[in-house]
């Protein structure tokens, strides 16, 4: 599911998911499911501190255990980037541009690349269920900074 724009339906399809499934639908779960939504590839830190203002009472722990669901039901996905998991609630198939300056992280679409490589790694044996590509680089508004070169 991919969701740049955060519907009212966007949110009853991923309630009605969860309920599928056997979870509960509470406020702050759906308060999580959305600030994953608003946010590009956040960690669950900075999940929690977006709806601790809503929820003061919601652990860290909660928002952990609401974004293993979310990946486990394939609505988010868990990224090991750098030293960090982020998370991500496109899971269309696509790369990552990150800049090594300011750390933005940037989705780029690979759709026909992804069928390419399934077909290259099947004939393995291997069954493809997803890849992570990530590219490294220097964004932009970096470049755009006086006496901006690579620092690799």
């Amino acid at each position: 599911m991919n969701f740049q724009n955060l519907s009212q339906e966007s949110l009853s399809q991923i309630a009605q998911r969860l309920r599928d499934h056997g979870y509960r639908v509470t406020p702050q779960r759906m308060a999580i499911v959305e600030a994953l939504f608003a946010s590009s590839h956040p960690t669950a830190e900075e999940i929690h501190q977006q709806i601790s203002r809503r929820f003061p009472m919601v652990s860290l722990a909660t928002v952990y255990k609401t974004l293993r669901v979310l990946t486990e039901l394939g609505i988010a996905r868990d990224l090991k980037i750098g030293e960090r998991n982020r998370f991500d609630g496109n899971t269309d198939p696509h790369a990552h541009l990150i800049c090594i300056r300011c750390g933005q992280i940037t989705d780029f679409p690979l759709s026909s690349q992804g069928v390419a490589l399934a077909e290259e790694v099947e004939p393995q044996g291997f069954q493809m269920l997803w890849y992570d590509l990530e590219i490294y680089g220097i964004c932009r508004q970096c470049q755009a900074k006086k006496g901006s070169s690579p620092t690799l």
